[in-house]
């Protein structure tokens, strides 16, 4: 089929750096952390400030700066790894090349996955094709923006001809963005009858967050250094909290997905 539009990341039109910035962002993450924690330690020991205490704060501070990091990673591949095409029947296909290549588990695995994948990119940016493992929007749900991307609910045909609910991404950014999006709009499924499923991520989120709070008090009245309660219980509301954390990170993730 004869491409009529394609859109991509600017930088995937000039010459893709996906897999280096892939490789070279997880490790700079692990290095960056593990220069943190040793710096953090040896500063505690020198100060003689509470291991315990310390400790912790160093532990949280460290995993809520190498999850803000790889978000942000993740949303520049997001980009550069997102096609969409229009063929010259005024169909529309979308293709996520993260997923193109699997080499296993493993940091190796993702690093050979990576350098595959900046590849193909690099022949995308040289001359535009569309590939067999493209999906076919067959109707737009639903499109919610956010601060840096849009995030959109719609039917999708495999190249199987297998229909499925799918979400995709829109990173903010790239050339043509409004025409795009007026392809994406045009392709909302009006016809539907049936009313929206209620939204009750705002509940769940609501309900999470509150038992997350409950259980990070506990936490901090049964440590050894306040001691306001019973220190049996720290350790199992410390892991109480890390469950009610996932709860609560899984829920914002789907109302931030539109899901």
């Amino acid at each position: 089929m004869e491409l009529k539009k394609v859109w991509m990341s600017l930088e995937t039109g000039k010459k893709s750096q996906y897999g280096y910035r892939a490789v070279g962002g997880i490790l700079g993450i692990v290095f960056l952390m593990t220069v943190l924690l040793f710096t953090g330690t040896f500063l505690s020991l020198s100060f003689g400030l509470p291991q315990q205490s310390f400790s912790m704060i160093l532990v949280l501070f460290a995993t809520a700066l190498s999850i803000a990091l790889a978000v942000r990673m993740g949303y520049r591949g997001m980009q550069d790894a997102t096609f969409f095409f229009l063929t010259e029947n005024d169909r529309l296909w979308v293709m996520d090349a993260r997923g193109l290549s699997s080499h296993g588990d493993g940091f190796l695995g993702f690093a050979i996955s990576s350098m595959e994948t900046q590849a193909f990119l690099r022949r995308q940016g040289k001359q535009p094709f569309l590939p067999k493992g493209a999906d076919e929007i067959l109707k737009v749900l639903s499109i919610k923006e956010n601060r840096s991307h849009y995030a959109f609910r719609c039917q999708a045909c495999h190249s199987d001809r297998h229909v499925v609910r799918r979400t995709y991404f829109l990173v903010k950014g790239i050339q043509d963005e409004q025409m795009l999006l007026q392809e994406l709009e045009r392709r909302k499924t009006w016809e539907n009858v049936l009313e929206p499923a209620e939204n009750r991520n705002p509940l769940y989120i609501l309900l999470s967050g509150a038992a997350f709070i409950f259980c990070v008090i506990l936490c901090i009245l049964s440590h050894p250094s306040v001691a306001r309660m019973s220190g049996e219980i720290y350790f199992p509301c410390m892991g109480a909290s890390m469950v009610t954390f996932c709860f609560l990170l899984y829920f914002i993730i789907r109302q931030h997905r539109g899901e």
